[in-house]
C-alpha cells in the first residue's frame, strides 16, 4: 500500500469579492475522504477567520473541518502585520509561528492556493 500524499491548501485571499476562501474550505473538504489535508491561513486569508465576518458561505465547510478534526494553521506573522489579535479569530484555529508554518509547506508533497 502507497504512502498517503500530504497536502496543504493555503488561503490567502480575502473572503470579500472573492470565492477563494470558500473553494479552498471546499476542497479541504472534498479531499478529506481520502486523506488529511492541511489548511494554512497567511497573507488576506486571515480575514475570512475574522468573528466578525460574514462565514455564511463557508461556515458549514469550516464546521465540518472542525468536526473530523482536521488542522487549520494561521500563519502568526500575518496576523500581527494586519494589527489582529487572536481574540479577533473564530475558535479551532492552530496559531503558528511563521518559521514553523513554513516548514509545514515544504514538507508538503503538493501545495494547492487559493
Amino acid at each position: 500500500m502507497s504512502e498517503e500524499k500530504k497536502i496543504a491548501i493555503i488561503l490567502r485571499q480575502p473572503p470579500h469579492g472573492t470565492l477563494y476562501p470558500v473553494e479552498g474550505l471546499r476542497m479541504t473538504v472534498a479531499l478529506s475522504g481520502d486523506m488529511e489535508p492541511i489548511t494554512i491561513v497567511m497573507g488576506d486569508g486571515v480575514y475570512a477567520f475574522l468573528k466578525k465576518t460574514d462565514r455564511s458561505m463557508y461556515q458549514m465547510h469550516y464546521d465540518f473541518i472542525k468536526d473530523i478534526e482536521l488542522d487549520v494553521i494561521v500563519d502568526k506573522k500575518c496576523i500581527a502585520n494586519y494589527g489582529i489579535s487572536t481574540e479577533d479569530l473564530v475558535d479551532g484555529l492552530q496559531i503558528k509561528e511563521h518559521e514553523e508554518v513554513l516548514k509545514i509547506i515544504t514538507s508538503m508533497d503538493t501545495v494547492i492556493a487559493f
